[in-house]
């Protein structure tokens, strides 16, 4: 049972999503540090509700529902970049001693005040526990200026491919998403990430003017494809997290003068956390979120959970979610 320090909450956890990170994890990569370090705990998808608070964790009472900002996006709040807000850039991430990572894949975790926000239970916890996934894809639409008019490819039918489909369409965007998997593509489709949709065998070249590469892996076949569909002078995001080094076609995307732009996690945009925006806008009901689940596991099953999301052209899973017990609205209430 963790502890919380002064400044920390204790949550019971309700639910937990499985993201592609934590796939690259399970077949032993890690995209971010290189060589995995184990043991290791997971899950940063998460909501759950407050039983135990510190001394000093604010407002924040015992019953409260709640979505955890994941912990392993904490600034020093020191350096330049945190300064400015943008503590997903921190030049001392992974130095400072405070630094954790969030361990939803529990019945339990702690989490400090800073990252924790507060939840309606009228909106569902296993939805809540979303609020990462489409904090990730409402900055890169934030970086990438997406609005009225423009013709959006999102490359990927994972759930960070949806999420980045349903908000651009929500800004008047037309949205294409390629894929590999026609059952994926349906679901995408029916759950409003996009307005048409094509297999990655589908010729496509030069059909957008902003391209969201969101599948990562270990090869630039996804980069390939998005250089062959960006217009002259578009944009390709990468939000995808990639095993190693990747490989652009230099002449190509040169000849069309592209600009590239990353997306990393998230942090504020106009002074407003990314986190509080998205999880607003699941609350609002303007996304069907609910949608991007497709499987529930408990958590003694959790082996097959992520077996489940690895093997997807035999699941067709979307967004794979641990759900521990709970009664009542949304399982909020234990």
């Amino acid at each position: 049972m963790p502890e919380p320090a002064e400044d920390e909450v204790l949550v019971e956890i309700r639910a937990a999503g499985i993201c592609g990170s934590d796939l690259h994890r399970y077949r032993g990569l890690d995209p971010w540090e290189g060589q995995l370090r184990v043991p290791q705990r997971g899950g940063h998808e998460i909501a759950g509700v407050v039983v135990r608070r510190g001394r000093r964790a604010g407002n924040f009472e015992e019953g409260q529902a709640v979505a955890i900002e994941p912990m392993h996006l904490s600034g020093c709040g020191q350096c330049v970049p945190c300064r400015r807000g943008h503590f997903n850039l921190c030049t001392n991430r992974g130095r400072e001693l405070r630094r954790r990572t969030s361990s939803g894949f529990a019945e339990f975790d702690v989490a400090t005040t800073g990252h924790t926000f507060a939840c309606s239970t009228r909106l569902p916890a296993e939805e809540a526990a979303l609020a990462d996934v489409y904090a990730c894809a409402l900055h890169a639409l934030h970086r990438s200026g997406v609005g009225f008019g423009n013709r959006v490819l999102t490359i990927g039918t994972g759930p960070l491919g949806f999420a980045v489909g349903q908000l651009a369409r929500l800004t008047g965007a037309t949205v294409l998403m390629m894929g590999r998997r026609e059952a994926a593509l349906k679901r995408a489709m029916s759950v409003g990430a996009c307005d048409e949709c094509m297999l990655c065998d589908d010729a496509c070249h030069a059909c957008a003017d902003l391209v969201f590469e969101a599948v990562g892996g270990a090869d630039s076949e996804t980069l390939q494809l998005a250089v062959d569909a960006v217009v002259p002078g578009g944009t390709i995001t990468l939000l995808g997290a990639f095993a190693g080094d990747v490989h652009i076609p230099y002449r190509k995307a040169n000849r069309k003068e592209i600009t590239l732009r990353w997306s990393n996690g998230y942090s504020t945009w106009n002074g407003a956390r990314e986190f509080r925006l998205a999880l607003d806008l699941l609350a609002s009901g303007q996304v069907d979120s609910a949608g991007l689940i497709t499987h529930r596991f408990p958590l003694c099953e959790i082996a097959e959970a992520f077996a489940t999301a690895e093997d997807k052209s035999r699941s067709n899973a979307t967004k794979v979610t641990i759900v521990l017990p709970g009664h009542g609205s949304g399982g909020w209430n234990g």
